[in-house]
C-alpha cells in the first residue's frame, strides 16, 4: 500500500487535513451569515470566505512548513482598498477560537497587518523543483454563493509531481445518488497510499489510513456511465460534451456540479466521468483547480488527462499547459479520448470551431 511513500508525507497530509477542516469552517459561517438574500453581483461574502480560508491554511503550512511556497488564488490588494482586514480576521479569529484545540498545530493569526502578510505568502510561480502548495480557498464561487457545491482545495507538488491531495467538501451528500444521505466530507490521497473518505465534522482519523478507502466504478461499460460536469457553461463546452455523450452512446442525463466535489464524486464511485472541454483553445486550466482532484481520482484508480489522452503537468507554473480536463474510470476514458479526437481532429484540429 505504498507505506514509504505514505509515511514520507504523513505531517503534511496531517497538516492538510486540519487546515482544510478548519478553512471550512469559517467558509461555512460566512455563508450561514451572508448569503441569505444575498444577489449574484454581491461578492462580498465571497471576498471574505476566500481571503479568510487562504490565511488560514497559509499560515497553518509556514508554521509547520516554513522552507515551502504556496501557489493561492489571491493577494490583499482589495483587503486594503476596501478597508477589509478587521472584517476577515473577526471570522478567521472566532474559528480559532472553535477550533483552539488545533492551535498548536495550526498557529493562530492575531491581527489584520499579519493576515495580510500571510495572504501575500500565497505568490509563488510554481515550476519543477521544490515543495509547491497549491492552493484555491474557495473552488466553485457561484456555488457558494447560491449555498451549493463548492469545496477548500490543497495539494503538495515536489518537484513538479502532486504527492497530496485534500479536498473538503462541506455540501457534498456521501453518497451523491441517494437523497437522504448526510452531507460533508473530507477527501485525502497521497501518491502511492490510496484515496480516503472522513465525514467533515467529526475528529480526523489518524493516520488518514484508517478511515474509509476508495475506489473508482470501473464496472460499468462506457455506454452506461454516469457523467459529470461544470454548471457554468462559461467553463467548459456543453455543445462538444453533448456531442461525445451521443458519440459514445451514453443514456444517463449529466449530474451537473461546480468545483473539484467533481473529483470527489468520481473518486468515490459516485459517477464514472467528468468532461472539462475548452470553450477558448488559447485557455489554460489554473493549477489549483485540478492538483488535488487529479491525485485524488489518480490514487482511487481512475484516469485524469487532457483531451488529447496526455497527463497533466504541474510543473510549468501557475497553469497547466494543456487543453481540458477528461477524468474517468479506467475502462472507458480510452473511448472518450478516442471519441474527442473523431470530432476535433488528433491534434485538435476543428476544435476552435467548437468553442464558439
Amino acid at each position: 500500500m505504498g507505506l514509504f511513500k505514505m509515511s514520507a508525507y504523513l505531517k503534511e497530509t496531517y497538516i492538510a487535513q486540519l487546515a482544510v477542516q478548519r478553512a471550512t469552517l469559517l467558509t461555512q459561517k460566512v455563508a450561514a451569515e451572508h448569503l441569505k438574500g444575498v444577489s449574484k453581483e454581491d461578492h462580498s461574502p465571497v471576498t471574505i470566505g476566500d481571503f479568510g480560508a487562504q490565511a488560514i491554511i497559509i499560515n497553518s503550512i509556514l508554521k509547520n512548513f516554513p522552507g515551502d511556497e504556496v501557489v493561492g488564488e489571491e493577494d490583499s490588494q482589495l483587503i486594503k482598498e476596501k478597508n477589509l482586514g478587521e472584517n476577515i480576521l473577526s471570522q478567521v479569529q472566532y474559528v480559532q477560537e472553535q477550533d483552539s484545540s488545533n492551535n498548536d498545530s495550526l498557529g493562530v493569526i492575531e491581527d489584520s497587518s499579519a493576515l495580510c502578510d500571510i495572504i501575500d505568502k500565497g505568490q509563488s510561480k510554481g515550476g519543477r523543483s521544490g515543495r509547491i502548495w497549491a492552493l484555491d480557498p474557495i473552488d466553485g464561487t457561484k456555488g457558494f454563493l447560491r449555498g451549493d457545491q463548492y469545496a477548500v482545495c490543497l495539494a503538495l507538488m515536489v518537484d513538479g509531481v502532486v504527492q497530496v491531495g485534500v479536498i473538503g467538501c462541506p455540501n457534498l451528500p456521501h453518497d451523491l445518488n441517494d437523497r437522504n444521505s448526510p452531507v460533508g466530507g473530507l477527501f485525502t490521497a497521497v501518491r502511492g497510499a490510496g484515496s480516503y473518505f472522513q465525514d467533515l465534522k467529526s475528529d480526523l482519523v489518524y493516520p488518514f489510513t484508517r478511515s474509509m478507502r476508495i475506489q473508482v466504478n470501473n464496472s460499468l461499460p462506457v455506454e452506461q456511465a454516469r457523467v459529470l460536469e461544470g454548471v457554468e457553461k462559461g467553463h467548459s463546452s456543453h455543445g462538444l460534451q453533448k456531442l461525445i455523450k451521443q458519440a459514445l452512446n451514453i443514456q444517463s442525463k449529466s449530474v451537473n456540479l461546480d468545483s473539484q466535489v467533481k473529483y470527489c464524486a468520481l473518486a468515490k464511485g459516485d459517477a464514472e466521468i467528468y468532461l472539462r472541454l475548452p470553450k477558448d483553445p488559447a485557455y489554460r486550466e489554473k493549477i489549483w483547480d485540478h492538483a488535488a482532484g487529479t491525485l485524488l481520482v489518480h490514487e482511487s484508480g481512475g484516469k485524469v488527462t487532457d483531451i488529447y489522452g496526455s497527463p497533466l503537468d504541474f510543473s510549468h507554473g501557475r497553469t497547466l499547459n494543456s487543453q481540458g480536463v477528461i477524468a474517468a474510470t479506467t475502462n472507458v476514458h480510452g473511448h472518450i479520448i478516442k471519441a474527442i479526437k473523431q470530432i476535433i481532429g488528433e491534434k485538435g484540429e476543428k476544435l476552435e470551431e467548437y468553442c464558439k
